[in-house]
């Protein structure tokens, strides 16, 4: 989903760069063949041209192929995202937005008073967020009691505006 900010971002710079490299390859072929006329006496540099762009082309099917190549790959992915996730204090990924109000996936790293104080009715009375389920471990809690309290890596499926989201779990360092 591209629901939040950051992945819409990312996904923008992908498309980008991919639009940028299939326009150098597509421009390199290009341009190899127009260089090319056959009355140039040339023609190694012609020989060169084709014989790069060729490699280029199956280095290309090839790492798509790979799959421990890919791997390394995705492993620098998941290093970089769980650095920036460490840096954010209860993160907030909202899944789905209806109108001012979305559904939205808090992790709670991090408590202050406001949140281990409140309570389910407090959430809707104050708020105006309704708290669907809560993830504690491996346990998944969607029955929720009036008197369940918030605590520590819970991580918290709500619905309601986006703003008084931001307002009530995000915090500063």
């Amino acid at each position: 989903m591209l629901a939040t900010k950051r992945r819409r971002k990312l996904t923008q710079m992908i498309i980008l760069f991919s639009y940028i490299f299939n326009i150098s390859i597509v421009t390199t072929i290009v341009n190899v063949f127009i260089s090319y006329s056959p009355q140039d006496t040339n023609l190694l540099e012609f020989e060169i041209g084709a014989g790069l762009t060729a490699i280029n082309i199956l280095l290309l099917i090839g790492l798509n192929k790979s799959t421990r190549i890919r791997k390394v790959f995705d492993n620098i992915a998941i290093k970089i995202a769980t650095r920036v996730e460490k840096k954010r204090i209860n993160p907030i990924s909202v899944y789905d937005y209806y109108g001012s109000t979305v559904i939205a996936e808090v992790k709670i790293l991090q408590l202050n008073n406001k949140i281990t104080k409140i309570n389910i009715e407090k959430l809707k009375e104050e708020f105006n967020i309704q708290l669907l389920v809560i993830k504690r471990g491996n346990e998944t809690i969607s029955e929720i009691e009036p008197d369940v309290l918030i605590e520590k890596n819970d991580v918290l499926l709500v619905f309601g505006n986006l703003k008084q989201i931001k307002k009530l779990f995000k915090m500063r360092k």
